[in-house]
């Protein structure tokens, strides 16, 4: 045997030693967090083609960076889930459970049950002050609301330096490995320790942003942002973040500070901004959460705040304002004409209402209201009726809407004229006279002694005046009852009564003057009853019949006076109010007449001269229209003509709740309805906040046991298997003692070749 062979022996003794030691670290760390399965790689030596023994590379490891890549990934989505719920928890903690009636939606309920039970009893001292206090509570409940909101976003920022802290640290300590590595591969040492080493960073620096990588030829691996933004190499690019003060008001870029690649944008000529890039892990979850989900909540608490103290003002009562006793304006957040954009003037709202303090100093005002010079009767619940009817419901406020052009002044004629709208006496008799002297003359009565078959000259005569003292006085009309006979002879089938009609409407009626000859009419109504219509006043004098022949006529002395057509409009409980079209009246005249009517306001559209009227000023609640029995010519109600319906008075809904161009900077979106009533817009806040609170639960269970597969997955490719090792142990304990064997037998061949000296 030749030398060689004793090399190789001895080269592969001396590699099973070290197999052993490797095998032994692998077996020592195999419950070492981090570490991963080693490997000491070898090959053959050969001279000439011929071998002469076996020679170790540097240790080297097993894992799959690939599969390291997809867990630091899953790692992110963990941290960022678990970040979002620990947020999202302290809200659904601050809500309470339903049955605990803690939260906003709770306490909306409860004022509104505050204001039904004081409407039933509206004198009640210790009602008022129960409606005052649940007013306080839910303002309270705003206030603490909100400023919980800021708190989490201050919280974030806090989180948020310390983040960027951390993911400088571990970036140097990332570089400075990177640098250790590159040495040593180019000195042909093993790096491997180091590199689980960096693996250990990258994987804490995961957590706290998601990142990308690729390895250099150098053996440095270089950090990237998920978007491809270099963060470090065996240098550092810096992250920088300096935090600011966050309230209602701030918001990012303007007053809420960016997170920068490169360092102080300020100082540093090349930095970016990622805070909108969605960088993952937690920093990208505390982003999310100061700049959308906490603003989103703000802006939709801002929205149930201002609205519900503005609804309640629309009906009278300005129970929730700022500090000075206002309630911002519900101004469109896009000025006319079109400009830079501005936010709605409540922003921040939440943090800032309270109980007017006018109510506070003087509690009856939540019963009679707080608009100047509309104050309620004492006693009575029509603020509390409006406000627990309307301001908690769907409406607004009921509104008369006409579409017809009641514009008459500038004809110029009057209301009466252009829509038929005439005034009317209506005189009616009290006696059923259909069958009245069937069969005999209608002056000849024998049950009635005034009026005798034979004697002297018969006293059968009265008289009708129509619009007695006015410009188409007709002055006395005599009806003679013999006159009527000789015109109308009663045979025994024919009714004197009818005779007396057909006289008046053939003979008498149309010989006066225009525009009485066609505007007096006489009648039986269905009970008999003799009714005489006229647009001006009708007088019945008792003539040489008297007082007895006037009642055998079912008729009494006296004037019938001609009603305006009308309408009558009733406010919320108020007493109605007689809206009466006079002769010469135009639409000034009438819009006059409403403007009067406590509790009306209306008005007419210049453009089409439609009418319109509605509660108010500065309330809102219902309205009603009743009609007098005085129709127009056409045969309409009064309010058919002037309005153009028969069903003119229409429901208006509240303003509805902003959706989009929300918060400070305008950038957020509530996420709900906008048609709404103060406790569905409550529920529906709430129940969706619960929803995402839930949702992020499941994504978190979801993403961790993504995490733990791959974790699994990936200690079983490269952690240390004990079984494995063992196995491989004994490869080399055999290799190991067949260098030993090879060695002595050498040796004893060496031995007989000296002793053979």
């Amino acid at each position: 045997m030749s030398i060689s062979g004793l090399d190789s022996a001895l080269s592969g003794l001396k590699i099973a030693q070290q197999q052993l030691s490797v095998i032994s670290n692998n077996v020592a760390n195999v419950s070492t967090p981090g570490y991963s399965r080693k490997i000491l790689p070898q090959q053959t030596v050969a001279i000439e083609g011929q071998t002469v023994g076996v020679k170790a590379n540097a240790v080297v490891r097993n894992v799959d960076m690939y599969l390291a890549r997809d867990y630091w990934t899953q790692v992110s989505a963990v941290t960022f889930q678990d970040t979002t719920a620990t947020y999202m928890n302290q809200i659904q903690q601050f809500h309470g459970a339903p049955d605990a009636e803690t939260s906003i939606s709770a306490k909306i309920t409860a004022l509104q049950d505050a204001f039904l039970s004081l409407a039933n009893q509206p004198d009640s001292e210790v009602g008022m002050q129960a409606a005052v206090s649940a007013a306080q509570s839910t303002a309270r409940k705003f206030n603490d609301y909100s400023n919980l909101m800021t708190q989490m976003r201050n919280d974030t920022q806090r989180e948020l330096s310390e983040a960027v802290s951390q993911v400088n640290t571990l970036l140097n300590q990332v570089a400075s490995l990177n640098k250790e590595i590159k040495s040593n591969m180019a000195q042909g040492r093993t790096v491997a320790q180091q590199q689980d080493q960096r693996d250990a960073a990258i994987e804490e620096l995961s957590g706290l942003i998601e990142i990308s990588f690729f390895t250099r030829g150098d053996g440095v691996l270089v950090v990237q942002t998920n978007e491809g933004l270099q963060l470090a190499d065996d240098t550092v690019n810096p992250m920088y973040f300096n935090p600011t003060q966050q309230t209602t008001l701030t918001y990012y870029p303007a007053s809420a500070a960016g997170l920068y690649v490169g360092g102080n944008p300020n100082e540093v000529r090349v930095s970016f901004d990622i805070t909108q890039r969605d960088p993952g892990g937690k920093i990208g979850a505390l982003l999310a959460m100061r700049d959308e989900t906490l603003p989103a909540y703000q802006a939709q608490l801002d929205e149930l705040a201002h609205k519900t103290a503005l609804r309640l003002s629309e009906q009278g009562l300005n129970l929730f304002t700022d500090q000075f006793g206002n309630i911002p304006a519900n101004t469109d957040p896009v000025p006319n004409p079109p400009g830079p954009l501005t936010p709605v003037p409540y922003v921040g709202f939440s943090a800032i209402m309270q109980v007017n303090p006018a109510i506070l100093n003087d509690n009856s005002l939540i019963r009679s209201g707080t608009v100047v010079g509309s104050a309620v009767q004492e006693g009575s619940n029509e603020v509390l009726r409006r406000v627990a009817e309307f301001a908690f419901g769907n409406i607004a406020y009921q509104e008369a809407q006409g579409n017809v052009d009641i514009r008459v002044a500038g004809i110029p004629d009057t209301l009466q004229n252009i829509f038929g709208l005439n005034p009317q006496a209506q005189m009616r008799g009290d006696v059923n006279i259909h069958n009245l002297s069937l069969g005999v003359p209608l002056n000849a009565a024998p049950d009635h002694p005034f009026l005798p078959i034979s004697g002297p000259p018969l006293l059968d005569d009265f008289t009708i005046r129509i619009d007695e003292g006015g410009a188409n006085d007709t002055g006395d009309i005599t009806i003679d009852l013999t006159a009527v006979d000789t015109a109308y002879p009663t045979p025994p089938s024919t009714s004197g009564a009818q005779a007396l009609v057909d006289y008046l409407n053939n003979d008498v009626f149309p010989t006066l003057a225009p525009p009485l000859d066609t505007t007096v009419t006489a009648s039986l109504n269905q009970f008999g009853q003799l009714m005489i219509n006229a647009q001006h006043d009708i007088g019945i004098g008792v003539g040489n019949m008297g007082e007895d022949g006037l009642e055998y006529l079912g008729l009494k002395a006296g004037t019938t006076q001609a009603v305006d057509p009308y309408f009558t409009v009733q406010v919320g409980q108020d007493d109605p109010v007689r809206v009466s079209i006079s002769p010469g009246d135009t639409e000034t005249d009438l819009l006059t007449k409403l403007n009067n009517i406590p509790g009306i306001q209306a008005s007419i559209d210049p453009a089409t001269g439609f009418l319109s009227f509605r509660p108010g000023p500065g309330f809102g609640g219902d309205i009603r229209i009743v009609d007098g029995t005085i129709l127009s010519a056409g045969g309409n109600t009064p309010s058919l003509e002037l309005l153009g319906s028969a069903s003119p008075v229409v429901s208006v809904a509240h303003a509805p709740f902003r959706e989009t161009q929300l918060g400070a900077g305008l950038q957020v979106s509530s996420g709900l309805p906008g048609t709404l009533t103060l406790e569905e817009y409550s529920q529906r806040m709430i129940s969706n906040q619960v929803a995402e609170v839930n949702a992020t639960t499941a994504k978190q269970a979801d993403e961790a046991s993504l995490r733990d597969l791959l974790n699994t997955q990936l200690l079983n490719e490269s952690g240390v298997n004990l079984d494995e090792e063992l196995s491989h142990l004994i490869v080399v304990q055999s290799a190991f003692a067949a260098s030993a064997k090879t060695i002595t037998a050498i040796d004893e061949m060496f031995q007989q070749l000296l002793n053979a000296f």
